[in-house]
């Protein structure tokens, strides 16, 4: 015999699967900063807003341009990732995936993000050239500017994931 309490529950399970998608739906656009971080860290246009700005030129497929947004470096390191000189011994076997909403993915090593390891800049954009990122490159979008190539630019970022290497 099942009992009022597991009716309950059940009904409430179901209730919230059906509301979830209504209520990611209704949320901006962020991106989520997860996996091996202290806490997890979303990004939204206002989070990124009110971050420390940089800005860079960097060509994106032979395209001069002036991008705008957050080092990543500085959103890793809210999030409790081990970053300057807590960057050595097992965190250097560690890594970053960006995932794009078509399921496209990059892989950064940490060092390669850390400004006290590595030149390269690596920006999550909101802007370029003064103006935001449109639908189809946005609304947040990775330039990696010490790349030869723009591979590793991710377009339209969702998720960005901190895992270590085995």
């Amino acid at each position: 015999m099942i009992g009022r309490m597991s009716i309950a529950k059940g009904v409430l399970a179901l209730y919230l699967t059906l509301q979830w998608p209504l209520a990611v739906a209704d949320a901006p656009p962020a991106v989520v900063i997860g996996g091996r971080v202290a806490h997890v860290l979303r990004v939204d246009a206002a989070k990124l807003a009110a971050s420390p700005r940089r800005a860079l030129d960097a060509a994106d497929h032979g395209t001069p341009a002036h991008w705008e947004g957050v080092a990543l470096a500085d959103l890793l390191r809210e999030a409790g990732v081990p970053l300057g000189d807590a960057l050595r011994g097992r965190h250097l076997a560690t890594y970053v995936r960006v995932t794009a909403a078509d399921g496209y993915v990059a892989v950064f090593s940490l060092a390669e993000l850390d400004p006290a390891m590595h030149d390269g800049t690596v920006l999550l954009a909101d802007r370029r050239d003064g103006a935001a990122l449109d639908a189809k490159k946005g609304p947040f979008r990775l330039v990696a500017a010490g790349d030869k190539r723009p591979a590793r630019w991710v377009r339209q970022v969702v998720a960005i994931d901190v895992f270590a290497a085995p």
